[in-house]
């Protein structure tokens, strides 16, 4: 892989302590870019002006239906300060949630962010999208009751694993519908782990989604063990050993 990403949500707890120091560092340890998860007032300025110095993109940013809701201009004013080309929808609650009413709008706020220039959205998933226990599976709603010019997928090859799917075979099936790929391992007892040391078939999961035209991969963990920093380094040595496999 010759570019790879990381979701700063892994990081989550050093960035709060050090916003450009944890930049910085990610850089060195040899990331090109990062998916941003910080909340939409943050000062991104500083953060993008470091960013630049140093080679490390920002192509897509995870932020909240509500503020995608009731302050999209604020949202797409720090996408374009991040340089972000892809605004995610990472959670929604799913007690009780109306998933219909999710997609009218989330596709409200595409709209507005394809209006406002090249910047697209997409939905990130976790299990409880396929649970059937409503006579449905939120995620063919999701899937089928939106505009695939207006909303795309960022699918994550775990939680994918966890909803009882075939990660492959979906990445295979949703095709140039899926812009954006996160990559996260699970380790035999069905625990999160480090890319590369689980069960997965990174090498597969890779080739897939390359042949629909995924735009960006990102290492993520959701709960890496503290330091944190030797999950996303091994994650990304990995990776990098298939590249040159």
């Amino acid at each position: 892989m010759k570019r790879i990403g990381l979701q700063l949500y892994t990081l989550r707890h050093a960035f709060a302590v050090d916003p450009i120091g944890t930049l910085e560092r990610i850089r060195q340890v040899g990331y090109d870019s990062i998916e941003v998860a910080a909340p939409p007032e943050t000062d991104f300025a500083p953060l993008a002006a470091r960013m630049r110095e140093i080679g490390l993109e920002s192509p897509s940013m995870h932020v909240g239906l509500a503020e995608m809701t009731a302050q999209p201009g604020s949202v797409l004013d720090a996408a374009k300060v991040l340089g972000c080309r892809f605004i995610v929808l990472p959670f929604v609650n799913p007690e009780g949630a109306d998933w219909r009413a999710v997609v009218s709008e989330l596709t409200a706020f595409a709209r507005r962010a394809r209006d406002a220039g090249d910047v697209r959205v997409a939905y990130h998933h976790h299990h409880f999208e396929f649970d059937r226990s409503r006579g449905f599976r939120p995620f063919d709603v999701l899937l089928g009751e939106s505009d695939p010019a207006l909303i795309h997928f960022e699918l994550d090859v775990y939680w994918l694993k966890r909803g009882g799917e075939d990660p492959q075979a979906m990445i295979e099936t949703l095709g140039a519908r899926v812009k954006l790929l996160h990559l996260k391992d699970m380790a035999p007892d069905g625990k999160m782990a480090d890319v590369g040391s689980g069960t997965l078939d990174f090498p597969a999961l890779i080739a897939a989604g390359r042949s629909v035209g995924v735009e960006h991969f990102f290492v993520e963990h959701d709960a890496p063990p503290a330091p944190y920093w030797p999950s996303v380094e091994t994650s990304l040595r990995y990776l990098r050993g298939l590249a040159s496999a």
